[in-house]
Parts: structure tokens; sequence; C-alpha cells
């Protein structure tokens, strides 16, 4: 049963070792996270950074942003056809959120927040993802920002 388990998932060769150019470079295309995982990470920071800066940890939202633009570029890369959209977001209103992070202002951090908030959902809309929506975080889930 094993053997043949091995044998049904493409045998026991390891492709990282005995996989030509083109086998090892079709296997890691194969590996690159889809955009939803990618969009997974970036809900988990967008929630951290609101409540970051609510709770005035604002190292910690300075961190939640420049991940959240890392996030961005991976995108870019993985999924080339969401570039376009993916350089809008970040050449528009997304530079000024680390602007208003380093202020250390609620009032400023809110306006540049909402205004990204309002970007994310028109680039969901522009990638067929119009139905995915973001409120404000209710609660964050790093255990930094102690929650409970």
């Amino acid at each position: 049963m094993v053997a043949g388990t091995a044998l049904a998932a493409g045998g026991t060769q390891d492709w990282r070792k005995t996989g030509s150019a083109n086998k090892k470079l079709e296997k890691l295309v194969e590996a690159l996270p889809v955009a939803s995982n990618i969009m997974i990470e970036m809900g988990e920071r967008y929630k951290n950074l609101y409540w970051a800066a609510k709770l005035e940890k604002w190292e910690f939202a300075e961190y939640q942003a420049e991940e959240m633009e890392e996030l961005i570029v991976k995108l870019k890369v993985t999924h080339p056809e969401l570039r376009r959209t993916a350089d809008e977001f970040l050449g528009g209103v997304y530079p000024r959120l680390p602007k208003a992070i380093k202020t250390r202002n609620w009032e400023k951090f809110t306006v540049a927040f909402e205004e990204m908030r309002t970007e994310c959902m028109a680039c969901h809309g522009k990638n067929e993802h119009g139905f995915i929506t973001l409120p404000i975080p209710k609660k964050a889930s790093s255990p930094v920002l102690d929650m409970e």
C-alpha cells in the first residue's frame, strides 16, 4: 500500500535533486502561494495594524504596514496579472499610511487607514472580488497586542 502511494505521488524520486531545470521550475511555480493565501495574511496584518495604532503601539503598527507592503510586492511577483492594480495601490493612497503612523497621531492615522481600506476594496472590485469588503476590525489576533 505504501509503495503504491509513493508511485501514485510521482515515484520516490526527489524532483528537487533529479528533475530537469524545466521540471524544477514547473514545481516551484506550483508551490507559489495563491493570491488568497497572501490575502489571508494581509487580513491579519490589517487587523493588527489598526489595533496597534489604537493602542498606541506605534512601532508595531509601523511593522504591520511594512509587512503589508511586502505582501503586495510578493503578490506582484507571484501573480503578475495583479501587477497593475497592486502598483496602483502602492502608488496611490498607501504611502500616506506609513507617514500617518510616523506622526503617532490617532486622528491622522484613522484618516489614512480609511483611505487605505477604501482603496483595498476598490482593488478587490477591479479584480472581480468586489464581494470582499473590509470592516473596521473589532479585535486583533497578535499576542503582542494582548487583546484579552
